[in-house]
């Protein structure tokens, strides 16, 4: 009874606030740690040199910029940013997010755009129906008293080695994680990092799988008014069909790879 009111009158807060038009920029930092059995078949050495490179993909800062209606998450802009070549950029793939992820709240949908191998794609689909379990537990989070929100999913899980495999090693394979979010109701908005929502308030932080990903600040209103839409150009695809690709993309690295290790997969483009 006692979590009924508690969600009750997190719920009539939100719908209260919900009409009045407003927006805002939430700034996040990410952390990623790597699988201890990542690059099992990779000479220590070489491992050693490879996991250096990938620190500055394991973290990240993003951008989430959101309404009443609608939010757009992205990572922020760097200037050593190589992307946009037409080369594969494993380094790139790796990052938990990718992107630029638009959700529109009332249809609970959502554009992905994303670069593979050099070709823009915009995955359209419905985001993840997530049954949040409220516990009342609260913590700060600078301003904001946040609260705590768990819930588990099944997601791909994500496989990268450089040996040989074989043909079944490219279907992927899911498994379950646990997701533990902070919401706050001070910001009445039902959105977070990426694909994270259906909160009745703004996500501060979320820790899901291997990645944890912190709000660092917020700024409401701002001066300039911001333009948050879907982004429009790439080739349209479900979920599904841009992870087959990916995968089908993948097997074809893993060959070029495998016939000229010294070369691998970085000047790779699609065809």
């Amino acid at each position: 009874m006692k979590n009924f009111t508690f969600i009750s009158l997190l719920l009539l807060s939100l719908t209260t606030i919900f009409a009045q038009e407003f927006q805002g920029k939430a700034y996040y930092m990410s952390k990623t740690t790597m699988d201890s059995n990542f690059g099992a078949n990779i000479p220590p050495e070489r491992k050693q040199r490879f996991m250096e490179r990938m620190k500055s993909n394991l973290e990240k800062n993003y951008e989430l910029d959101f309404n009443s209606s609608a939010s757009s998450f992205y990572e922020e802009e760097r200037l050593d940013n190589s992307q946009g070549n037409g080369r594969f950029n494993f380094m790139s793939f790796m990052s938990p997010f990718q992107g630029t992820l638009h959700k529109e709240f009332a249809s609970k949908t959502f554009t992905n755009r994303v670069e593979l191998f050099g070709k823009i794609f915009l995955i359209k689909d419905s985001l993840p129906n997530s049954k949040w379990v409220l516990s009342g537990e609260s913590k700060q989070i600078g301003n904001y008293t946040a609260y705590k929100a768990t819930t588990s999913r099944e997601v791909a899980q994500e496989t990268f080695q450089f040996g040989r495999q074989s043909s079944q090693d490219n279907k992927p394979k899911m498994k379950t994680v646990n997701v533990t979010a902070w919401f706050t109701p001070q910001i009445p908005v039902s959105t977070g990092p990426h694909k994270h929502g259906g909160l009745p308030g703004l996500i501060l932080e979320v820790s899901s799988n291997n990645t944890t990903v912190l709000c660092t600040k917020v700024i409401m209103n701002p001066k300039e008014k911001m333009k948050i839409k879907a982004p429009d150009k790439g080739t349209v695809v479900s979920t599904e069909e841009y992870n087959k690709i990916r995968t089908e993309k993948l097997a074809e690295m893993r060959e070029m790879y495998q016939r000229n290790p010294r070369q691998g997969g970085r000047n790779f483009s699609p065809r």
